[in-house]
């Protein structure tokens, strides 16, 4: 898509109504959107118009926190449809619904949000999470080849950043031996870059084991290998 007919979209979705009481929010959600087909883009809309009806109705932790967990697991597939994947949201695959599927790279990514105010420690918390989320969807990935990168949203206010993610990676090594299918851990959070949305930077790093995101020719995401560095 040329600049001109990316900004004429822009344009015409800003003349809908709001997706979103912030007006930064807002903006990012609907220049996120035209990366996406139109049944994703209406899966999207709804998903977040829902979260915050929600939000509105019972005006509480648990609501905010999902509206905002909703928002952030647009950005990586974002990113990644701005490099020549095609993702789709809630694609139904045997009766369940990963956040995003890409059949042509074979590519599932499910999405985690390390929340501030919580307890447990970060490097158990991202564990068990993602352990949750590839138990669940192993199977489906086996069966259709994909690979499954489990995209993590580090909470500004949580204190814990990129640093900690490399100097515990030694801790997710045993999910990759358990789960031959994950391909990644993807880290993201608002930090300065030059890749942005609606003016917010974001960067990204990704812990992988050897060679299982080779086959992902379009990866634009500094990565990790949980043996040893290597830029990709």
């Amino acid at each position: 898509m040329n600049n001109s007919g990316y900004i004429a979209k822009i344009r015409a979705m800003k003349k809908d109504a709001r997706y979103s009481m912030n007006r930064s929010i807002d903006a990012a959600i609907k220049e996120m959107l035209i990366a996406f087909d139109e049944p994703s883009q209406r899966r999207m809309k709804k998903a977040i118009r829902d979260a915050g009806n929600a939000v509105l109705k019972h005006q509480n932790e648990n609501t905010d926190a999902g509206a905002r967990h909703k928002f952030r697991e647009f950005i990586p597939a974002y990113l990644l449809n701005l490099n020549g994947y095609s993702l789709q949201y809630d694609f139904e695959i045997e009766a369940k619904t990963p956040d995003w599927i890409d059949m042509k790279f074979r590519l599932m990514m499910e999405s985690l949000t390390f929340e501030r105010g919580r307890t447990s420690p970060f490097r158990s918390r991202v564990y068990s999470g993602v352990a949750e989320k590839c138990s669940k969807y192993s199977a489906i990935a086996d069966h259709h080849y994909l690979s499954i990168v489990i995209a993590v949203y580090l909470d500004f206010l949580s204190g814990v950043d990129f640093e900690d993610c490399y100097e515990g990676r030694d801790s997710f090594r045993p999910l990759f031996i358990q789960y031959e299918r994950l391909a990644g851990i993807l880290f993201f959070t608002e930090q300065h870059s030059s890749f942005q949305i609606g003016g917010q930077p974001y960067e990204f790093r990704c812990l992988t084991a050897g060679d299982r995101l080779v086959d992902q020719p379009n990866w634009p995401i500094h990565t990790f290998d949980i043996g040893k560095e290597s830029k990709r």
